[in-house]
C-alpha cells in the first residue's frame, strides 16, 4: 500500500508561492493545489499536477497544509475569510514578513495551529533557506511533514519567533549582499578586459564553487580556506590585504546590523 500523500495548498501563487508549488511538483509524495486572484498564474503549474481551486475555501477543503503566500497587508483579511470549520485539523503556514503568529492566530480564531515561515529568494530555484517557527499546539507528525516539505525546497531551520528579524537581516536580505559582491567582481572583470557575459559566467561559477568547498570542508575555518589561496608575496595576498585594510568584512557586518535596525523599526 502506498504512503498517504502530503496535501499542500498555496493561497497566493506569485513568485514565492508559485516557486514552492513548482518545486514540490517535481517530487513524489505530494497532492498540490493553488488559488490566487489572477488564476492565469496557475496555468503553467496545471501541467505539473497542481489543482487550480476557484476559492480559498475550496483549497482549504482539499489541503492539510495551507501556505499563505499573500502580501503582508492582505494576510489578516485572507485568514478571516476562511471557513473556520474547514480549518479544523489543518495547519496554516504564513510567509508574510512582519506578521506575528499571534496576529494570524487571532485572525483565524485559533481554529488550527499556525506556523510562521520566512524564506529567502533562492527558494525560487530550489536552494532556499526557510526559517520555521511552530505553534505549541502542532503535533509531531505535522511538524515532521512541514520540515519534509521545506527540506525538499532547500534548508529548513526551526528558530524562535523572536529571532525572525535577525534571520531576515542576515539570510532574508543576504542575497542582496551576495549579488552586490558578485556585481563588484563582474565590473572588475570588465575593467580587466573580459566581456561582461564572460565575466558574469566566471563570477557565477566562482561563487558556486566556493560555496561547495565551504560545505565540503566544515572542519576548516573560513579564514583557513581563504589563506589556502594565498601564496607568499603573491597577487592573491595583495588583494586580500587591501580588502582587510578597507574593512570589507566589517562593512558586511554593518550592513546586516543596519538591516536589523530597520527590521526592528518596521516591527514597532
Amino acid at each position: 500500500m502506498s504512503a498517504k500523500k502530503i496535501s499542500v495548498g498555496c493561497i497566493g501563487c506569485g513568485n514565492m508561492g508559485g516557486a514552492i508549488l513548482a518545486g514540490l511538483s517535481g517530487r513524489e509524495g505530494y497532492a498540490l493545489s493553488g488559488h490566487t486572484r489572477t488564476m492565469s498564474r496557475l496555468e503553467p503549474l496545471a501541467g505539473c499536477g497542481v489543482e487550480a481551486c476557484q476559492s480559498a475555501n475550496e483549497l482549504v477543503a482539499h489541503s492539510d497544509y495551507i501556505i499563505l503566500a499573500v502580501k503582508p497587508y492582505q494576510i489578516k483579511d485572507v485568514v478571516k475569510s476562511l471557513d473556520k470549520k474547514l480549518l479544523t485539523d489543518k495547519v496554516l503556514i504564513s510567509l508574510a514578513a512582519g506578521v506575528s503568529m499571534a496576529t494570524i492566530k487571532k485572525a483565524c480564531k485559533d481554529a488550527c495551529p499556525v506556523v510562521r515561515c520566512m524564506p529567502n529568494t533562492p527558494a525560487m530555484v530550489g536552494e532556499g533557506i526557510f526559517a520555521l517557527c511552530f505553534a505549541d499546539s502542532i503535533t509531531e507528525p505535522q511538524k515532521e511533514d512541514i520540515m519534509h516539505i521545506f527540506s525538499d525546497l532547500g534548508m529548513a531551520l526551526p528558530i524562535a519567533e523572536e529571532s525572525f528579524t535577525a534571520f531576515s537581516a542576515l539570510i532574508g536580505a543576504g542575497p542582496a549582499y551576495v549579488f552586490e559582491l558578485m556585481q563588484g567582481l563582474v565590473m572588475a572583470g570588465v575593467t580587466l578586459g573580459f566581456g561582461h557575459k564572460d565575466a558574469r559566467s566566471m563570477v557565477e561559477a566562482l561563487f558556486l564553487g566556493c560555496a561547495k568547498m565551504a560545505q565540503q570542508n566544515q572542519g576548516k575555518h573560513l579564514t583557513q580556506l581563504r589563506d589556502d589561496v594565498c601564496s607568499p608575496a603573491g597577487l592573491t595576498i595583495a588583494g586580500v590585504n587591501r580588502m582587510v585594510s578597507d574593512g570589507l568584512a566589517g562593512k558586511l557586518g554593518e550592513a546586516v546590523m543596519a538591516s536589523m535596525k530597520r527590521g526592528k523599526e518596521m516591527e514597532g
